[in-house]
Order: structure tokens, then sequence, then C-alpha cells
């Protein structure tokens, strides 16, 4: 125990965290930003039903204006964390705006905004403000020139767990065969000088095993000091590839900051140009020879190692917990959030719900009458959202006076570019069936997948 203290609390150059406290705090808050410039924040205000994760049902959902005003406050407070302006509070408030958002729509799950929430709320407790920050220049909190080792390795062991996961989640039929690249790349032809090149079906199995080897490699070869530049380099030019061929917002700009971080801690100070300049003026060395570890009290000392014990644990155990279901993951979307699958799988369909009234009326529904563009698409090929539409339909039927006696969802998904079939059984009352975590049997076989 005494070796993992010592070895935690050692002390490190502190500007690789005022480093990661500048780019993750105006990232975090250009991805909000970005938001409303685009118009996203409307997927949160213009819905009339509000999708919510198992166990969330009871959260209220602001006003529209509370959404906004929820938007300013995490982009004004990614901001302030940047500037290590009150970064406590800043940091707190990021954490809880990101996860309040993460929460109220479902819909609006995206791997990278999952990951935005947990660096957000490990923000909240690293002491990034000790250095060139308005804080130190303001006399609020004393300066340091180091941190705890730990507050590096928590950044390090959650960027080399999405890559590791990433790259096991690859192993599956699917992606193996290169079905999933195969239907994205086919729809980007048109783009202009490369369009071609990635509609080529080699493009397609190149990409999925290149995905594979990167993800799987990575992390292995920058913990290896000789390897470290070029294995950042090739990190870097996936993914710029990624922004090139898919977007995906800020995620893989704030990839590239978190992978920078396996380099040494005092890197930044040998950056070129301005930023180096800047780091060397702006973040004062080390004194001499540090200690080897910080003073700790005992007490700190266990409550930080049961804090970093408890969040290994359950990132470790909750990406793995789709193990747990018979069904194809891919399929059912049983254990699919959380886990890491990153961009895995294409499905595309169409669902329709049947609303059996007393004395045998029916009516049909199409999602779309309800629901935003956004929340019909993510609807047609999520049991789980499908489920909770019947629900909710069923609620509005007995708000007007009608109430239903059945509702049945008629669907209709391809999985990977197989041919289409039902997702859900058509001929079940969607009423009677509870939301829980136990294996869905309610819906049907997913396509047989063959590697070959």
């Amino acid at each position: 125990m005494s070796r993992l203290i010592a070895a935690l609390f050692r002390p490190v150059d502190i500007a690789w965290l005022v480093y990661f406290r500048l780019g993750a705090g105006f990232l975090l808050a250009l991805e909000h930003g970005g938001a409303i410039l685009l118009g996203r924040v409307r997927n949160y205000t213009e819905p009339q039903f509000h999708f919510r994760y198992l166990g969330w049902e009871w959260l209220p959902h602001p006003p529209p204006a509370g959404i906004y005003a929820l938007y300013g406050l995490v982009v004004a407070a990614g901001l302030a964390v940047a500037a290590g302006w009150h970064y406590r509070l800043a940091a707190t408030l990021l954490s809880l705006g990101y996860g309040a958002l993460l929460l109220l729509e479902e819909t609006e799950y995206i791997n990278h905004f999952y990951l935005y929430a947990l660096v957000a709320a490990v923000l909240a407790v690293l002491p990034a403000h000790r250095a060139a920050s308005a804080d130190v220049r303001a006399g609020r909190v004393a300066p340091a020139t180091t941190t705890p080792a730990w507050t590096r390795l928590v950044l390090l062991f959650q960027m080399g767990l999405v890559y590791a996961l990433a790259a096991l989640a690859k192993l599956n039929p699917d992606w193996l065969a290169a079905r999933p690249l195969t239907v994205w790349l086919a729809a980007k032809a048109n783009y202009p000088l490369i369009g071609p090149l990635l509609s080529q079906p080699a493009a397609a199995w190149a990409l999925s095993y290149g995905g594979i080897v990167f993800d799987a490699l990575v992390v292995p070869l920058l913990l290896w000091r000789r390897s470290r530049p070029w294995t950042f380099g090739v990190a870097v030019l996936f993914h710029l590839t990624n922004v090139v061929v898919f977007g995906l917002g800020t995620f893989p700009w704030f990839s590239i900051l978190l992978t920078s971080l396996f380099f040494a801690p005092d890197f930044p100070r040998r950056l070129p140009g301005f930023v180096g300049r800047w780091f060397r003026a702006r973040v004062p060395l080390p004194n001499g020879a540090p200690p080897e570890t910080l003073v700790v009290a005992p007490r700190r000392a266990r409550w930080v190692l049961a804090g970093l014990g408890l969040f290994g644990l359950v990132q470790l155990l909750l990406p793995l917990r789709h193990f747990l279901y018979p069904a194809d993951v891919h399929w059912t979307e049983e254990g699919h959030r959380f886990s890491w699958h990153l961009m895995l799988r294409s499905k595309t369909g169409t669902a329709m719900f049947q609303v059996v009234l007393p004395g045998g009326r029916e009516e049909w529904v199409h999602p779309q009458n309800y629901l935003t563009s956004n929340q019909a698409h993510k609807l047609r090929a999520n049991p789980d959202l499908l489920l909770q539409f019947a629900q909710l339909l069923g609620q509005d039927f007995r708000r007007r006076g009608q109430p239903p006696v059945a509702i049945y969802c008629h669907s209709s998904v391809s999985l990977n570019g197989h041919p289409p079939r039902p997702l859900v059984n058509p001929t079940l009352n969607l009423l009677r069936v509870r939301r829980t975590l136990a294996p869905a049997s309610w819906v049907l076989p997913g396509p047989v997948t063959d590697a070959h």
C-alpha cells in the first residue's frame, strides 16, 4: 500500500495540467456554444415528449428558457475553467451542466458527450487552478509548481480505456466484414477529391482493420517512450481523418488533447513557438529536485485511493455489462450506451404504432407526428425508445379521454446493410411491457451475422 501511495502522490510538473485545463475548458465551452449557434439546442427545447434513461424518468424538464440558460451556464463555466477563474465553482457547474444535459434527453446520447461529462467531473476535483490562473493572480489560491501523479494517471486511464474498449468492440462479425464502413463510405462518394477513393470497396476494408489495429496498439506504443512521438503523429492523423470524413464536432480535437497527455508532464514547456514560450514564462518550474512523495494526511490518502478505485471499477465494469445479455448488442442496444462502442453499426428503419381503443377502433400513429425529426430518427432502431414512445403515447391518449386498450409497434430495421426485419414483436401489447435491465425477450432476433 505504501508503494501505491508513493506512486500516486509522486509530484510531477504542473505544466501538463495547466495545458489540459486550457484546452479542455475551451473545447467543452465550444461544444455547447456551437450547439446554440447551429441550432442543436432545439433538440431539447422543441420536443413534445422527452425520452429518459431508466431510473431518471422523474427528472423535470426545464422550459426552453431554462434550457438556453443551462447551455449558457455550461459555456460560461467552460471558459471560466480555462481561465482558472473561481475554478472550483466553475468546474463543479460545468460538471453538473454536462450531467444534466446528458440525462434530460436520451436521444441526445453520443459517446463523446458522455466522455465530456466524465472529464468535466474529473476536472472538478483536480487542482488545475494552482498555476497560471486567475485564481492565483487574485490570491484566492496559493500557487504550485507540481501536482500529484494521480491527477494525470486518472485521465490517462480514462483515455486508454476508451481506446482499448473501442478495439474490443470492433471484434464482431459485421465490423470484421467491413459492413458498417461500406454503408457509411458509400454515402461519401460525392465528396470533392476524396469521394471516389472513399467509395472504393478496399477503403472500407482498410479503414475497418486499420481502426482495430490503431485502437489496440495506440496506448501500448504511447507508453513506450521511443515509439511515443511517431505514435502520437499517427493518432493525430487518425483523428484528423475523422474530421475530414465524418466531422464529429469537437471530439477528434478533444481526443488529440487527451492523447497528448501521454507525453512527459513537462511537455508543454518544450512545445515550439508561442505556446512553449507562454508556458515557460507563465508556469514556474519546480524549485530544485522535488520530494519523492508529497506529504499527505493518511485519511486524505485513503479517500483519494477509495475514489480512484471506485471510479476505475465503474469505468471498467459499466462498459462490459453488455456481455451479460444473450442477444447482439448492436441489434437490441442492451448495454450499448456508456460502453465506448464508437461508430460501430449502421441502422436504418421504419416504425408505426397501432393504437387499439375501446370498442375495437384503431388509430395508426406515425412517430414523426409527435416527435422531432432527430427523435424520430433515433427511435426507429432502438427498442427501449420504441417502448418508451408506446407508453408515452398511451398517456397522451388517456389525457385526451381515449384510454387505449393496446398499442403495437410495426417496425422494419436494417442493421449494417442486412435485409430489414422486424425489431419488435408486432403482436405484443407494449402497454403491458415494463422497462427493466433484464434481457428484453420482447425484442425479436436480429440478422444472423457472418464475418464471411
